[in-house]
């Protein structure tokens, strides 16, 4: 659980496009220049609420996703699919069938924001996000939704 949201961020970090996630010093760029990474207001809420996930501290991160998606910022489409991740992890370790139900409805509404925002961003890494991590957990989702909901 919390490998997914770290290598999210990991992800994120790395693979930004330029006008995403660089800012140029005053001097003269040089090839041994790394790029700096602007911490956007929505992505440090989102890193804040991942910390509180891995403490335990469910609803303490879900109230920092929302905080983070009121925001509407960039990173928007990977909270999206983090505070569904939080979702999906805990209903599969819940014991309550209700709860996991609920859950599991509230993890399927942010993937499929998640994969909308995403499709609909100018930013080639929103998209791919859309494309592969959040479509598998989407089906993983509904397909323990079903299971649920079937019994």
């Amino acid at each position: 659980m919390r490998r997914a949201h770290f290598l999210i961020c990991a992800v994120l970090l790395v693979l930004c496009p330029a006008s995403f996630a660089q800012e140029r010093s005053g001097r003269q760029s040089t090839k041994q220049d790394a790029p700096k990474v602007i911490a956007t207001d929505d992505m440090k809420l989102a890193m804040k609420a991942g910390k509180l996930e891995a403490a335990g501290k469910y609803d303490e991160a879900l109230k920092v996703y929302a905080q983070a998606i009121d925001l509407k910022g960039r990173f928007t489409p990977f909270v999206y699919h983090n505070r569904g991740m939080l979702y999906l992890h805990r209903a599969k370790a819940s014991q309550d069938r209700q709860s996991r139900i609920v859950d599991l409805q509230h993890a399927i509404d942010d993937f499929q924001t998640s994969i909308r925002l995403g499709a609909a961003s100018n930013e080639e890494l929103n998209r791919g996000l859309e494309k592969v991590a959040t479509r598998v957990n989407l089906e993983e989702a509904t397909k323990l939704l079903a299971s649920e909901t079937h019994d």
